[in-house]
């Protein structure tokens, strides 16, 4: 049976020095989408991508340009080698790569959406004293229960049934994971995040960034493009910007995305550093088959399992 293609881009969490430095140097495609992020930013991504520092890559706006910089170089290489997706999405920020896999808009567009975006994010952040942490072991159910009663914390990312990403006000987040460590919770710990993504409280950022997308460009999906929060596919060049914006406020609700795309013949594609997405695959189901593409030798496996 032939494998169907889901491209899926991991989103800012999967950045790491040395990232794209290896398809820079051996494919002309990924040269090209690098170079013109460099020019762009007025500012060299690619060196900070390729070498660090480490602590410059993971600021938040830089971890996202990164990450999209080398989904869409990697989206260029495979297309090359006529590697092409039948679907695509993506993990929080990676759905602007994914976006672009898709069709919906050139590179150059792409990344003014996702830097204005960016910090769009961080200006709201500036707000609000938030912070987001990882709790392991408790159901969805529990922990939207504990978030109600603190009131400054929501779920925001389902990665598997019992490992969820909580999103709020610092004080509230520390809340949830102690009582949630007394629910019963195998770990909880906050993660080297800037702002309360994916929470009510990026409500007003949703608002803006509409608003910015107003007189952006973007065209409807060439292949099925599917949201992480409402599990449905694009419709068109409106429903993307609505979709966009409202998933900064939204949960991303990646293990049920995973099943409602996942059938018998499909092959999950990573398009990323780190194999973050195929980690999280796993623990959805074991048996669900996936592919991490970072680098050439990656690209090489695919095309012999292909």
């Amino acid at each position: 049976m032939r494998s169907k293609l889901v491209f899926l881009y991991p989103g800012q969490g999967s950045q790491q020095v040395g990232m794209g430095r290896n398809l820079y140097k051996g494919h002309p495609e990924a040269r090209r989408v690098f170079d013109d992020a460099d020019r762009m930013l007025d500012f060299s991504l690619s060196r900070l991508c390729f070498e660090g520092p480490a602590g410059e890559l993971n600021e938040d706006l830089n971890a996202q340009l990164a990450v999209f910089t080398l989904g869409c170089a990697l989206t260029e290489v495979l297309k090359k080698a006529k590697i092409l997706p039948e679907a695509a999405s993506g993990y929080s920020s990676g759905f602007y790569a994914a976006a672009y896999a898709a069709g919906c808009f050139d590179f150059d567009t792409g990344l003014r959406i996702v830097k204005r975006a960016g910090e769009i994010l961080l200006e709201e952040a500036r707000k609000v004293n938030g912070c987001m942490a990882v709790i392991f072991g408790l159901s969805r159910e529990k922990i939207e229960g504990i978030c109600a009663e603190t009131e400054g914390a929501d779920c925001a990312i389902l990665n598997s049934a019992r490992q969820i990403i909580i999103s709020g006000i610092e004080s509230a987040v520390k809340k949830v994971m102690a009582v949630a460590l007394k629910e019963g919770a195998l770990d909880a710990y906050t993660l080297s995040l800037s702002a309360a993504y994916h929470s009510k409280f990026m409500k007003d950022a949703g608002s803006s960034f509409l608003r910015e997308l107003k007189d952006i460009p973007v065209r409807k999906p060439e292949i099925p493009l599917l949201s992480y929060h409402t599990l449905e596919k694009v419709t068109g060049a409106a429903s993307l910007k609505m979709i966009m914006a409202t998933q900064l406020r939204h949960p991303v609700l990646w293990a049920d995305l995973i099943k409602t795309i996942h059938r018998p013949e499909t092959l999950f594609v990573e398009l990323g550093a780190g194999a973050v997405i195929a980690r999280t695959i796993r623990w959805i189901d074991r048996n669900m088959e996936t592919v991490s593409v970072s680098d050439t030798q990656d690209i090489l496996r695919l095309w012999g399992r292909l």
